[in-house]
This record gives C-alpha cells, sequence and structure tokens, in this order.
C-alpha cells in the first residue's frame, strides 16, 4: 500500500469517487479517476468474466482495500456533521 498517499490528500473528483466506492458503489465512475485511485494503491479491482447469450464479457469490480478502509472510516467518525 502507498502510505504515502492517503484519501486525505485527494482532489475533490477522486474524493467524491473514493466515498462511494468505499461504501459499494463502485459502477459507473470515469475510468481515468478510477485509474488514479488504482495506482495510488486507494482502490483495488478485480474481473468477473460472464457469459451469456451474446458471448463472453468482463465486470470490473472495485474496492478499497481493509487497511485503508478501516481508516477512512476512522476518519469519517472524527467528523462533526
Amino acid at each position: 500500500m502507498n502510505l504515502n498517499k492517503t484519501f486525505r490528500n485527494l482532489p475533490s473528483t477522486q474524493a467524491a469517487v473514493f466515498e462511494q466506492i468505499a461504501i459499494g458503489n463502485d459502477a459507473g465512475h470515469d475510468s481515468r479517476t478510477l485509474a488514479k485511485l488504482l495506482n495510488a494503491e486507494l482502490i483495488t479491482r478485480t474481473e468477473q468474466r460472464k457469459t451469456d447469450t451474446f458471448g463472453e464479457f468482463v465486470i470490473y469490480r472495485y474496492e478499497v482495500p481493509l487497511p485503508v478502509h478501516m481508516e477512512w472510516c476512522a476518519w469519517c467518525a472524527e467528523q462533526e456533521r
């Protein structure tokens, strides 16, 4: 994990996508933003191969690694809203 960069230093667009993925909404995000979060090791990507009547296709799923997610949850608990 890239400990030099955390979710706290993200530009607003990346932070918004990171937060959506952290709560389980990993669909429909901009591929460039996802690439930046993947490169920073703030999210991971898995592939799910599916087959239907039209052939085989791949679904990419994104999630926040557990240590990052725990840090984010602790940070959220400290926020006054």
